[in-house]
């Protein structure tokens, strides 16, 4: 009996330490792909910088510096207690500032302040060369202190009216395609509108193109943009440790690749045709993002040739 007891106590001990390896594991997990997502603040950087004039680069890249330091501060502040404190199905309203809060979860912390970050400067690219500053620091800190934490809690906290539904009805964005972009998206499109197009843009009703002064900086952008989607739908399992993890990101990993090409070709053939046989490296990078974007909510659920479809429509509907 003493011999079973001792075998029975090493493999507790067996299972306990395996257990705090797969959680180190996670987390390192979400650390990197983190990580990885936040280098997407250096492809919109580069890709807002080369689209605007030179006159205005400074500008553009302090607002996206700013999105990511102020965000960091609100989220920290109040954004994580309003999207994962506890509270009821509409907001959180715990751990403001991070009191109280659970050591162990400093990795996703993490994770979704990069996913914040980005929500923020979806807009900056949208509102460039035409918004005030001090305009455009108040709206940062206010979507990703409350905007984008409260779209959170809703779909993505267990208690969030979205995401407990009632008779088993919920809402399911695996990556972020509603949940992210389309609250950033949103907002873009709703301050594009107040500001209205910028100076010179359109002359006596007809539509005057304002050239970005370099693509090779947009392109740069868009390629590290690339790299990154890779990191924010892949992390979006949360998890690497788990049988049958590994091929849900590898599935997110394939599926993300060809809905970006799917998008990025047929946004540069309907461009072709319609543009008397020109090719145009700036509309097949916005249709490489439009098609990843697109895949966002489904890219751990749909077949390969469906993630392809899906980005073709995305790729479209930029044109």
């Amino acid at each position: 009996m003493s011999d079973l007891a001792t075998l029975q106590a090493n493999f507790a001990t067996l299972q306990a330490e395996v257990a705090a390896h797969q959680f180190s594991d996670n987390q390192y997990f979400l650390l990197t792909m983190g990580l990885f997502v936040f280098l997407m603040q250096l492809g919109f950087a580069f890709l807002e910088a080369g689209s605007v004039r030179s006159k205005n680069t400074t500008n553009i890249l302090l607002k996206n510096l700013l999105d990511a330091v102020l965000g960091a501060l609100s989220y920290w502040a109040f954004g994580w207690a309003f999207a994962y404190g506890n509270g009821n199905t509409f907001i959180g309203h715990s751990n403001f500032f991070l009191a109280d809060f659970d050591r162990t979860r400093y990795a996703e912390w993490f994770f979704q302040f990069v996913f914040a970050a980005t929500a923020a400067t979806i807009v900056s690219g949208a509102v460039a060369e035409r918004c005030s500053f001090v305009a455009y620091i108040s709206y940062s800190i206010f979507i990703t202190g409350f905007v984008y934490p409260v779209g959170t809690h809703w779909a993505w906290d267990a208690t969030g009216w979205l995401a407990d539904g009632p008779d088993g009805i919920f809402f399911k964005d695996f990556a972020g395609s509603a949940i992210v972009h389309v609250v950033g998206g949103t907002a873009a499109l709703i301050g594009a509108i107040a500001l209205g197009p910028r100076i010179g843009r359109f002359t006596d009703g007809k539509d005057t193109p304002i050239p970005g002064h370099s693509v090779a900086f947009t392109a740069l952008g868009g390629l590290i943009l690339w790299v990154g989607f890779y990191a924010f739908n892949g992390g979006s399992q949360l998890a690497i440790t788990s049988d049958g993890d590994g091929t849900a990101v590898s599935l997110v990993f394939v599926n993300t690749t060809l809905a970006g090409a799917g998008g990025a070709l047929i946004a540069m053939l309907i461009k072709f045709f319609e543009a008397h046989h020109y090719i145009s490296l700036l509309t097949g990078i916005n249709g490489l993002l439009a098609g990843m974007v697109s895949i966002c909510a489904s890219c751990n659920a749909v077949e390969p040739w469906a993630a392809f479809v899906i980005g073709c429509i995305g790729g479209n509907y930029k044109n």
